[in-house]
């Protein structure tokens, strides 16, 4: 695996879904069941197809379609993991990913799909490399991005085929201070990351 420090950004597309868990995080209704990931690292292995190891003082949410992991607050910083079926078009693009599909291919597709999510503007691609997960070819992609209040987020995106399914993890972060600050967890937790599932 060459998971290295260099500061490559994870792009994940899901605002959906990290959107729908600040409503339910924030608003009444059903509470959000977040959990605290205990000291040590603890090994999750949940329906969503994959495995990992979570860093200790992080809280963990897990939804039908995505991971989710904070250690300040969504806002500041978050992981993200998903699982998104092949030939199924990605949610603000009528493109989809293929297994046929080139490393460098993918990554355009999951970039379009973010430049195209509501409340993302001025986004730049800062590196673009091949990488590993899991034994498996894929892409390392650093993004930044404004976001409708001004403040400027950066991502790094590890993405990849397995299977039937295209699998991404993301480290989205505010750019001045947290994401530098949570790129050790990040890069542990990507060199953890087993697909389980088809």
């Amino acid at each position: 695996m060459k998971l290295s420090m260099k500061r490559t950004v994870s792009i994940t597309s899901l605002i959906t879904v990290i959107a729908a868990l600040l409503i339910t995080v924030n608003c009444g209704g059903s509470p959000a069941l977040w959990k605290p990931v205990q000291p040590g690292y603890t090994k999750y292995s949940g329906k969503l197809g994959f495995s990992v190891n979570l860093p200790a003082g992080w809280m963990a949410y897990e939804d039908k379609s995505a991971l989710l992991l904070t250690r300040h607050s969504v806002p500041l910083g978050f992981i993200m993991a998903w699982r998104h079926p092949l030939s199924t078009p990605l949610p603000y693009t009528e493109l989809s990913i293929n297994k046929h599909m080139q490393i460098y291919e993918i990554a355009e597709i999951v970039t379009g799909n973010l430049l195209a999510t509501p409340g993302v503007f001025n986004l730049v691609v800062e590196e673009l490399t091949p990488d590993e997960i899991d034994g498996k070819r894929s892409f390392s992609l650093l993004i930044s991005y404004t976001m409708e209040n001004g403040l400027r987020r950066r991502c790094l995106i590890y993405g990849f085929v397995s299977g039937r399914h295209y699998t991404e993890i993301g480290l989205y972060a505010l750019e001045d201070y947290y994401f530098d600050a949570l790129l050790k967890d990040f890069f542990e937790l990507a060199g953890s990351f087993r697909v389980s599932g088809r």
